[in-house]
């Protein structure tokens, strides 16, 4: 008596493949997505924080291990001795021509030209003069710290805009030896000179916080797209600016752009 056998029609059904969408690929057939991804965090790894672009002497804050252009780091480091995007202070020196891990240069900082002066010898004791007192400290009052460097920033962003409330231009100095002073490079010019783009860069994060509610890394990277192509005197160009900081004051036909103008003028002496 012959057997007869039922095709094994379940266990194909559960071998059988999950269905997917038609035309959608997964990762393990499509893995340009994930390349994609990895080359975009690589780019981004690549790149200065300060000016954009990329990474010229990879450069390491040793406290922090954050990296930046050599250059970029030294004109920073001459205004603010804290770190450029997390604010942890730098310390004493710098870490870059990096090769290997054991083989790289130490640069030590130059003091900061607001540091004070290393004191003097006292003089003979018969002639010292008494000492003073030591104020009381008032409860509630915070004493000022010599390397504040968040206050410094806040009274030279209220300087910066008492001067545009009183419309004070900076004034041309000529060129000599003395003042080290240059004439303004042409947009060609600007735009071949990662050091004008990052001095440049590095007063306009200054400059543009002059204004409240403004997004002050949006117009830096926007300004320096503009003195890559044009005069940022050019009237083209205050326009562009007016767009962002004349919004308070309606334009008058034949009238200024107050507060374009004027930031154009201050932009062009600085650099």
């Amino acid at each position: 008596m012959s057997q007869t056998h039922s095709p094994p029609s379940k266990r194909v059904k559960l071998e059988s493949p999950r269905p997917r969408a038609f035309g959608v690929k997964t990762e393990a057939e499509d893995p340009q997505p994930l390349l994609e991804t990895e080359e975009e965090e690589q780019e981004d790894e690549d790149r200065c924080s300060i000016c954009l672009q990329t990474v010229v002497d990879r450069t390491v804050v040793p406290l922090c291990a954050h990296e930046f252009c050599f250059d970029c780091l030294l004109v920073w480091t001459g205004q603010s001795r804290r770190c450029p995007l997390c604010s942890q202070g730098i310390g004493a020196f710098v870490i870059h021509k990096i090769r290997s891990r054991y083989d790289y240069q130490k640069h030590y900082l130059n003091p900061l030209p607001t540091s004070p002066v290393a004191s003097q010898p006292l003089p003979p004791r018969q002639t010292r003069a008494p000492r003073r007192r030591p104020r009381e400290r008032v409860w509630g009052r915070r004493e000022p710290t010599e390397n504040d460097e968040a206050d410094k920033l806040e009274r030279s962003i209220a300087r910066r805009r008492w001067i545009y409330e009183h419309d004070l231009y900076a004034k041309h100095v000529a060129s000599n030896s003395y003042t080290r002073y240059r004439p303004y490079p042409t947009p060609a010019q600007f735009a071949a000179s990662p050091d004008l783009i990052s001095r440049t860069t590095m007063f306009l994060r200054r400059e543009l916080q002059v204004w409240v509610n403004l997004d002050v890394e949006f117009l830096t990277t926007f300004v320096i797209s503009i003195m890559k192509a044009i005069d940022i005197r050019s009237e083209s160009a205050v326009k562009l600016l007016s767009e962002f900081l004349d919004l308070d004051a309606a334009y008058v036909e034949g009238g200024r752009h107050v507060n374009a103008e004027h930031f154009a003028h201050e932009v062009y002496t600085c650099v």
